[in-house]
């Protein structure tokens, strides 16, 4: 591989390692927002104007969604409004050439991203944002939690596996043939006085003679 080929390859893998672990964090980012803004999801309009589950304010609802600015008391509308907030938010910060890791769009969330990307933060933001980190490294460390304590699933041993044996003899008057598997009793006695031959396929069961 040519170095500039390699250059290249190396970049879209850590292109595509930093959006995977965006993606990863967002909703434990989002959640960690709404226990700050709002932990008993109150319905009442705040001080400022805010309302709802991520406490927005009416401009900023309105940047994302033509739905009146009362539905942000509703959980599944204040959602999809949040996720569209945190793109946006997450592009401002990549197209200012800042890292869009779940501190910084936290502090843009509370101070704005003019704020961020100016370097104009208010000791409070920053405060803010610590708070929302360390509730995602909870969060997360209580998905691991549950991940290692749950029961592990055990697979069915295979069953094994033998040759299929069917041979007929007429030297006897009535032949008798037992199907029968590797550890269990006979499954099946056939007694037959057809003319003598032979069959040999993979199969589960092996048939044996109890003459």
């Amino acid at each position: 591989m040519h170095k500039s080929s390699s250059r290249l390859f190396v970049t879209v893998l850590t292109m595509l390692s930093c959006v995977c672990a965006w993606g990863a964090d967002r909703w434990e980012t989002l959640k960690a927002i709404n226990l700050v803004e709002n932990p008993t999801n109150q319905t009442h309009v705040g001080p400022r104007g805010e309302l709802g589950p991520y406490q927005f304010r009416s401009s900023t609802w309105k940047m994302h969604s033509q739905k009146p600015f009362n539905m942000a008391i509703d959980r599944a509308s204040s959602d999809e409004v949040a996720v569209a907030h945190y793109e946006w938010i997450k592009r401002g910060l990549i197209d200012a050439g800042i890292d869009a890791n779940t501190y910084n769009i936290a502090m843009a969330w509370n101070c704005g991203l003019g704020a961020v990307v100016g370097g104009h933060v208010p000791s409070v933001s920053y405060q803010y944002a610590d708070r929302v980190r360390n509730l995602v490294n909870t969060i997360k460390q209580q998905e691991r939690d549950t991940v290692a304590s749950a029961p592990k699933v055990v697979p069915a041993p295979a069953h094994p596996k033998s040759n299929f044996d069917l041979e007929f003899d007429t030297d006897h008057s009535k032949p008798h043939f037992v199907l029968e598997d590797d550890s269990q009793a006979p499954l099946l006695v056939v007694s037959t006085e057809s003319p003598r031959f032979g069959l040999s396929l993979p199969g589960v069961f092996a048939l044996a003679s109890t003459n």
